[in-house]
């Protein structure tokens, strides 16, 4: 067994598979999301004489060669994963086309041997179980049926949870908003199109957002049948993603 030299610290939270009080799943206890920029910080913490624009920029072109080269049916090998274009879905007989419906193309990735290696080396320290503050475990795009990916505006997303019934006496202590990756942009769900609303799921319209990758955020001052006394605010901790192509697939 492999020494471990770095521990990751989780909550215990509620399985939402079982009925069991007892039974727990752990949500790690991560830190923000490194950026392109951080990672180009880093570079420079080593010792990198590049400016941070151009490391920056060298970055995305690396970003931007291995999405084209994914897209053109090429296989990619870094140092953190191995990516292989896939094609899901059953041929019923030999003469069958490809079909959008029932079939469904995406990229399949692996961890390399160095990070097989390094996550070897992780233990894992149980901080207990979590407090009763709001928590998104998953959503899903109904037009879709994709679960914690992709998003079709205009059309329903159902999000299932602990504790995230929107309540407040006011306004502004309780809603739903998308917030957009690469500028921080908010859009707030319109409270009209709410139309599940209990402590363990939630049911609205998506709003008509513009293709790109958006963080789900939560705020609430429910809180096991009664109002705390400030609300909290819990988001989601996967990206969702808005294709370009199917901005308008549920109009």
């Amino acid at each position: 067994m492999a020494k471990k030299t770095t521990f990751w610290q989780g909550w215990l939270m509620d399985n939402p598979l079982t009925e069991d009080p007892n039974d727990f799943t752990l949500k790690v206890k991560a830190g923000n999301m490194v950026t392109t920029e951080d990672i180009a910080k880093a570079l420079q913490a080593e010792g990198s004489e590049f400016q941070l624009e151009t490391l920056i920029d060298i970055l995305n072109r690396g970003d931007r060669i291995i999405r084209n080269k994914l897209l053109a049916g090429y296989s990619v090998g870094t140092g953190v994963f191995y990516a292989y274009p896939s094609v899901s879905g059953v041929w019923r007989d030999k003469n069958e086309t490809f079909d959008e419906k029932r079939h469904k193309v995406g990229v399949n990735f692996q961890l390399s041997a160095t990070m097989r290696e390094g996550v070897k080396q992780i233990g894992v320290e149980v901080l207990g179980v979590s407090s009763a503050g709001p928590e998104i475990s998953s959503v899903t795009d109904t037009w879709t049926g994709e679960l914690n990916g992709l998003l079709t505006p205009d059309e329903v997303a159902s999000v299932k949870g602990r504790n995230i019934q929107l309540a407040g006496e006011q306004e502004n202590e309780s809603g739903l908003r998308f917030i957009r990756v690469d500028d921080n942009s908010v859009v707030e769900v319109d409270m009209r199109r709410l139309t599940v609303n209990n402590p363990s799921a939630l049911s609205f319209r998506i709003p008509k957002l513009s293709p790109g990758d958006y963080w789900l955020e939560l705020t609430t001052r429910y809180s096991k049948g009664a109002l705390t006394k400030e609300p909290r605010t819990t988001r989601f901790e996967k990206v969702l993603n808005v294709p370009a192509n199917e901005e308008n697939a549920g109009a």
